[in-house]
């Protein structure tokens, strides 16, 4: 396996009943992760499975600022919405937010961490921690996809990042 590939591999583990973990290194550095992290138009470039058009229609990154975007399958029309809020930043290296998504019955939001730790090279290991209320809705998120959807865009951002 190339040097290439074994870097861009998204390692998702489940260090809890209630949580998920991923790691991922990406080619710059963690000021640039976190501009694309937080930036609206930079965002909607690449969060999301490939098939998925992401539309953000609020996004104030600041402690108690809202977020919410939709990504809209071109092929049925079908959308799903996401939102939550910013709970704490220190840019640029950490970010927490509530993440949910409008379904019925609503489930309860899940805690979303994120770290970029600078490695040499100008490389940054980019770590997520989601936390949820119950065993139930960490198995229900594994079960969605979310790993391939992840995976895709990340393998976006790897993309824009090498253009940059």
């Amino acid at each position: 396996m190339s040097e290439l590939t074994e870097l861009h591999k998204t390692v998702v583990t489940t260090p809890s009943d209630t949580e998920i973990r991923t790691e991922r290194i990406f080619d710059a550095t963690p000021e640039v992760i976190f501009e694309f992290w937080t930036d609206p138009d930079l965002l909607a470039q690449w969060v999301g499975p490939e098939r998925l058009e992401m539309t953000v229609q609020e996004y104030d990154v600041r402690p108690g600022g809202k977020y919410r975007y939709v990504h809209k399958d071109p092929e049925t029309g079908s959308e799903y919405v996401f939102f939550g809020e910013f709970l704490e930043i220190e840019a640029p290296r950490k970010l927490s937010q509530t993440f949910n998504f409008v379904m019925e019955p609503q489930p309860p939001p899940s805690i979303d961490r994120l770290e970029l730790i600078p490695l040499e090279n100008g490389r940054t290991r980019l770590v997520t921690l989601t936390t949820f209320e119950s065993k139930e809705y960490r198995d229900g998120m594994i079960q969605s996809g979310m790993e391939k959807g992840m995976d895709e865009g990340y393998a976006k951002l790897d993309r824009l990042l090498a253009e940059r």
